[in-house]
């Protein structure tokens, strides 16, 4: 079967720990004061920020910031995609009816729960949860992925 945008299966393990490796980092990044990461922190272009020295928005602007959690969230979506769209050891018709059931599944809760999140929270912390909101299709994907590989496999 011919499939375009499948990786190689080699690289679904380095994938696995790029993922590991960020969620460690997010969560433990999480729990210390931001003065532990000041050192993790540097120059980058923004297309928009709010690092200005006024406090005022700035557009199209180089800006020094703490990349902790750009840097997490980037691995963690790297690693997450290398996973996704890794091929299984035999890929067939079968697997790509995985595939395609457990795309639509994680498509449906994600926006069930998006949906809820609009409804029942709001203010700042609104902000926050659409962050982590933003990784949840790609963890649903994959747990449901390979939930019924393991579930068809015994």
């Amino acid at each position: 079967m011919e499939t375009k945008f499948l990786l190689p299966h080699r690289v679904k393990n380095f994938g696995w720990a790029l993922m590991a490796l960020a969620a460690i980092f997010w969560i433990w990044s999480g729990f210390m004061p931001d003065k532990q990461f000041h050192s993790f922190s540097g120059t980058v272009f923004s297309i928009i920020g709010d690092n200005d020295s006024f406090g005022k928005t700035v557009y199209f602007k180089f800006i020094h910031t703490n990349l902790t959690f750009t840097v997490a969230g980037c691995a963690f979506i790297i690693g997450g995609l290398l996973v996704a769209f890794s091929q299984e050891v035999i890929e067939d018709e079968f697997i790509a009816n995985l595939r395609l059931q457990s795309f639509q599944w994680a498509f449906l809760i994600n926006y069930v729960v998006l949906f809820l999140l609009f409804v029942f929270v709001y203010g700042t912390l609104f902000l926050w949860v659409i962050i982590y909101q933003m990784f949840l299709i790609l963890i649903l994907f994959i747990a449901r992925f390979h939930y019924l590989l393991l579930k068809n496999k015994n």
